[in-house]
């Protein structure tokens, strides 16, 4: 994807904080140009919403960024639902968490559960106070998320062109 100068150009200059750091063509030459593109960047980039990616984790990456004992402690309680013997007369809500658990351990021991993937994501609630506090989920949901930044040469050219 290539980026549109002209835009990162208006988001520059309708941000108020990023006013102080502006050089433009039309200013006096500017030693401290290069600081300054990197200080907009810096602010324009804190600015974006993070970005959700698809990203296929396993046992391990869950683990590891649940931290210990919590991680282990997850994983082990996820394969304990996913085991449970269930009565033959058992309604769909009681089968409900029990079959999902059983998906996403096996796609976690395959590795490839994307936690970029906005129904998984939504479904992760369903552990929410079960198995997973809302601040693990928030870390879970974390590793599929990227910020979308803002380099200092790109403020550099979208403040001073060339624009195309």
């Amino acid at each position: 994807m290539t980026m549109d100068y002209r835009a990162l150009q208006a988001e520059i200059l309708a941000n108020g904080e990023c006013a102080p750091f502006v050089v433009t063509n039309e200013m006096p030459k500017d030693a401290g140009y290069a600081a300054k593109d990197a200080a907009i960047a810096e602010l324009i980039s804190a600015a974006r919403p993070k970005v959700v990616t698809p990203h296929l984790s396993g046992s391990g990456d869950v683990s590891l960024a649940l931290g210990v004992p919590a991680g282990p402690l997850f994983m082990f309680k996820l394969k304990q639902l996913a085991e449970t013997a269930l009565p033959a007369d058992a309604t769909d809500e009681q089968i409900a968490p029990v079959a999902i658990a059983q998906q996403v351990v096996e796609s976690l021991d395959r590795g490839t559960l994307d936690l970029g993937n906005a129904d998984i994501r939504a479904g992760m609630e369903l552990f929410n106070g079960l198995l997973l506090t809302t601040e693990q989920i928030t870390t879970l949901k974390s590793l599929a998320e990227t910020q979308s930044t803002v380099s200092a040469g790109d403020v550099s050219r979208a403040l001073r062109g060339p624009w195309e």
